[in-house]
């Protein structure tokens, strides 16, 4: 999951400003958006369903019935909180902790260079590890090597920082300020060891909005709470279609278009399904054309025009004849029949 600004012009009571966020959530077949007035813990807590006090906004200590929730996320202090309730786990971003040391590294290229690149070949190592073991079968050999090469790597990564602490003070600050940031949230990103078959990032939430960012920068955001509305459900739509490999247009052509109501016995054309329209390889014949059931009006015969009287003599446009490549206008205004002197801008 994950969310970013968006703009909704209209007056909001309680809203001092058109600044809402759209937030989005990713699951195993699904892409949901919602856009919120706020960047709050209720947004998140009323889209997983998680009940919180009304009054005091106090959440749950913890899920009822043994429910559990794995959230995968960046570090913002919401998705933190939510992690407190027992039962909801948190993995956390691993392109994000490596996005902080880029920047020391950018920001301090002659005293942090080498470390930088040398924490980017740990980070890569954990991703090459992860990649075989997701591609590996179960129960191989294969896989067995790779969950060792995780288990090494992560190690690694877990080891250094404590290394590199004993000399904490002749550090540079901006590097020990990442690697505290990476001790303090340890436990969300090696619980990623305890999930193999989930992505290391939220790089899948972050690529979804992608859309809507550039729709931003276009057209500034909607324009009332309703095309707010009909935006996130346009997006989930399109995002999930799109994700069950469908073409989103002729996916929602159906929708588009006026066609006589199924039949009764007819399953809804969910994204997952084979049946839906727009898949490239359906696995039942794809269906036909919709038949529009509008009525085209037949247009009105045309008006015949009337002919001119016979005294009408309309006066005649034809430029003269050029003399020495040149237009020569007329000797005479009256030869204009209309009786006005003739202009020629040759």
């Amino acid at each position: 999951m994950d969310e970013t600004r968006w703009q909704v012009y209209a007056a909001v009571e309680g809203k001092d400003s058109h600044r809402w966020w759209s937030w989005v959530f990713t699951g195993p077949d699904t892409t949901v958006f919602t856009i919120a007035p706020s960047r709050s813990l209720k947004v998140l807590t009323a889209r997983l369903g998680v009940e919180h006090d009304p009054d005091t906004g106090a959440l749950p200590e913890s899920l009822p019935g043994g429910r559990r929730l794995l959230l995968s996320s960046d570090f913002y202090t919401v998705y933190q909180s939510l992690g407190c309730v027992d039962g909801v786990d948190n993995l956390w971003c691993w392109s994000h902790i490596r996005r902080y040391f880029v920047r020391a590294g950018d920001a301090h290229p002659d005293n942090l260079k080498a470390w930088t690149q040398a924490w980017l070949e740990r980070i890569g190592a954990l991703y090459r590890a992860h990649c075989a073991l997701a591609a590996a079968a179960p129960g191989g050999p294969q896989r067995a090597e790779a969950a060792d090469q995780f288990d090494t790597a992560l190690a690694v990564i877990d080891t250094e920082p404590r290394a590199q602490a004993v000399n904490a003070h002749l550090m540079h600050p901006a590097a020990v300020k990442v690697l505290a940031t990476l001790d303090r949230e340890w436990d969300g990103l090696a619980r990623h060891g305890e999930f193999p078959g989930l992505p290391l990032d939220n790089n899948t939430a972050e690529r979804a909005l992608r859309g809507p960012v550039v729709g931003r920068k276009n057209f500034y955001g909607s324009g009332s709470k309703a095309s707010a509305e009909l935006a996130s459900r346009v997006w989930t739509i399109t995002a999930t279609a799109e994700r069950a490999g469908l073409n989103p247009l002729i996916y929602r052509a159906p929708t588009c278009t006026p066609a006589p109501k199924p039949a009764a016995h007819h399953p809804p054309a969910r994204p997952w399904t084979d049946s839906c329209p727009g898949r490239s390889t359906p696995t039942t014949a794809p269906p036909g054309p919709a038949v529009s059931t509008r009525v085209t009006p037949t247009p009105p015969a045309p008006t015949p025009r009337a002919s001119p009287p016979a005294s009408h003599n309309p006066p005649s446009y034809r430029r003269p004849p050029r003399a020495g490549g040149h237009i020569a206008p007329p000797a005479d205004p009256t030869d204009d029949p209309t009786g006005s002197p003739n202009t020629y801008d040759g």
